[in-house]
């Protein structure tokens, strides 16, 4: 068995590389869609700083929702003491009274 000596034609090789370039071609096209399709380093910047101040916007409202909502559980735990102490507080006079009253003999 020989290997074959024979060489390409001018014609095969000129075959071959038409065949180059329009896969060269195809890849090309190929690789400038993908590039469309990129952003570029200062839109993205610009863009996850927007992001950004949009995160830092909605973290002080969260600070701000939970400081509101303290301060309301304070307020409730101030007016249930207020009530108690207003339902309490004339009880325990009442009993006091009934009990000075009844060591008085009145």
């Amino acid at each position: 068995m020989t290997a074959p000596t024979q060489d390409p034609t001018p014609w095969e090789l000129l075959r071959a590389i038409q065949q180059l370039r329009d896969d060269l071609r195809s890849d090309f096209a190929a690789f400038n869609t993908r590039m469309d399709q990129t952003v570029t380093k200062d839109v993205y910047a610009a863009d996850q700083r927007a992001a950004d101040l949009r995160i830092e916007g909605l973290e002080g409202e969260v600070r701000a929702l939970k400081q509101q909502h303290e301060d309301e559980q304070q307020e409730a735990r101030t007016n249930r003491r207020l009530a108690v102490s207003a339902l309490i507080a004339p009880i325990v006079v009442a009993v006091v009274v009934a009990a000075l009253l009844a060591t008085l003999g009145l």
